[in-house]
C-alpha cells in the first residue's frame, strides 16, 4: 500500500463502514466523523478508528451537526477534508457531501464519475486487513435478508481508493444536475454559461423558435422557469416587438432575473410557481421544468394552456409520455431538433466530476 505522507485528513462520513469502504488509506491519524441516528454506531466507529489508527473519532447524530462540527475544524491548517462523492446513489451521502462543502471550500472524494487524482492499489496484507473490518461490520447488521437477492455484487473494489480533489461548487453542481433538488445558492447551478451542451441547446432552441419569425411573430412570450433570465434574453433577441413574462418561483433566481432584466422595458417578471400563473400567450416555454412538478399538476398545467404555440425540451421515457400528452389535447408538432447526450465536466468546463447530460428533443408545437 502507498504511503500518505500528506497533510492530515479530516473524515465526514454516512456509517463506520463507509471509512473501511472507501478511505481506509488516509484513516491513520485521521479525525473521523460520522453521522448516522444510530447511537450504538458509537462502538463500531470507536473499532474502526482503533483499527485503523485515526486520531480520534466523532459520532453525530444527525445531519444538523454535520455543518457546526466542521466549523470547529475550520480553523485546522494543512487538512484535508474527505467526504462522499456527490455521484453516489444513497441520499445520506449526497446531504453529506452537501452538508460538509457549505463549510470547506475544497475537498477530496471518491472519484465516482470523476477523474481521478489520487490512487492508491492495496497490497495483499492491506486488502485482506480491510476485507476482515468490512465483515465484521455487516456481520453484526445482517441485511442480506431483506436486500431481494442471495448475493450482490461489491462495486466500490475495496482493492482501489481513489480520490478527487473537488471545490464547493463542483458538488452544488453535481447535485443539481443530477437530483431533482434545486440548489439556488450557487449561481448558474446548471452550468449553462459554460456547458458546450447547453450553448448547443440553447442554439438549436433559438433555430427552431426562429421558424416563427417567417410567419406570424409572437407578440406576447410567457417563459415558464425563466431562472437566471438566459433563455429570456434570447427571447427578446429572437422576438423584437415581443413582451416577454419572465415566470420564476425560485427568489435567489428571481434576484438575478431582476438584476439581468429587471429594467427591460419588454420584460415582465412574475415571482410565482408554474402551477399559479396563467398561461395565455402567442408563444409558451415549457422547457425542463415539468420534471419539478407532480404527475396531477403538470396534467393540469397541459389543461390550461392557452397559446398558438408551444417550445417544450425533454429526452427519453419522459418526453415520450409529454408528447404523446399534448398530441392528445391536439398539438400538432411543427419544427423540432434533437440534441444527443453528451458526457462532460459538471460545470461545462473544468471539474474533475463529470457528468451525462441525457440528450433531448426541442419541439415546436402549435394548435
Amino acid at each position: 500500500m502507498a504511503e500518505n505522507n500528506k497533510a492530515p485528513a479530516l473524515i465526514v462520513v454516512a456509517h463506520p463502514e463507509d471509512v473501511v469502504r472507501l478511505f481506509s488509506t488516509v484513516a491513520p491519524g485521521a479525525d473521523l466523523a460520522v453521522v448516522t441516528e444510530d447511537g450504538g454506531a458509537g462502538r463500531e466507529l470507536e473499532a474502526v478508528g482503533r483499527a485503523l489508527g485515526a486520531r480520534s473519532t466523532h459520532l453525530l447524530l444527525s445531519p444538523s451537526e454535520v455543518g457546526p462540527w466542521c466549523r470547529e475544524q475550520r480553523s485546522r491548517v494543512d487538512v484535508r477534508v474527505f467526504t462522499h462523492s456527490p455521484q453516489e446513489d444513497a441520499p445520506l451521502h449526497r446531504e453529506v457531501a452537501l452538508l460538509v462543502s457549505r463549510v470547506f471550500d475544497r475537498l477530496w472524494v471518491p472519484a465516482t464519475g470523476a477523474r481521478p487524482t489520487s490512487v492508491t492499489v492495496l497490497d495483499d496484507a492491506a486488502f485482506q486487513r480491510k476485507l476482515g473490518l468490512l465483515n465484521t461490520l455487516y456481520r453484526e447488521r445482517p441485511d442480506g435478508a431483506s436486500s431481494g437477492a442471495c448475493t450482490d455484487p461489491v462495486r466500490d473494489g475495496p482493492g482501489i481508493e481513489a480520490f478527487t480533489e473537488a471545490r464547493a461548487g463542483d458538488v452544488v453542481r453535481a447535485l443539481s444536475l443530477t437530483k431533482p433538488e434545486i440548489f439556488s445558492e450557487l449561481a448558474d447551478p446548471w452550468g449553462f454559461a459554460r456547458s458546450t451542451y447547453e450553448v448547443e441547446r440553447f442554439a438549436l432552441t433559438a433555430k427552431v423558435l426562429g421558424t416563427l419569425r417567417h410567419a406570424v411573430p409572437p407578440r406576447r412570450v410567457v417563459d415558464v422557469g425563466a431562472c437566471e433570465g438566459m433563455m429570456t434574453e434570447h427571447l427578446l433577441s429572437l422576438f423584437p416587438d415581443a413582451n416577454v413574462q419572465a415566470v420564476e418561483s425560485e427568489p435567489r433566481f428571481v434576484t438575478r432575473l431582476r438584476e439581468r432584466l429587471g429594467g427591460h422595458a419588454r420584460v415582465r417578471i412574475v415571482e410565482a410557481s408554474a402551477e399559479d400563473v396563467a398561461l395565455e400567450a402567442d408563444l409558451v416555454l415549457l422547457a425542463e421544468v415539468l420534471y419539478y412538478l407532480s404527475e396531477d399538476a403538470s396534467r393540469d398545467l397541459l389543461d390550461r394552456l392557452r397559446a398558438s404555440h408551444l417550445l417544450t425540451s425533454y429526452g427519453g421515457g419522459f418526453g415520450d409520455q409529454l408528447h404523446a400528452a399534448l398530441a392528445g389535447r391536439g398539438w400538432k408538432c411543427v419544427q423540432s431538433a434533437t440534441l444527443p447526450g453528451r458526457i462532460e465536466p459538471v460545470d461545462g468546463a473544468s471539474s474533475p466530476l463529470l457528468v451525462r447530460r441525457a440528450g433531448t428533443e426541442i419541439r415546436l408545437w402549435e394548435r
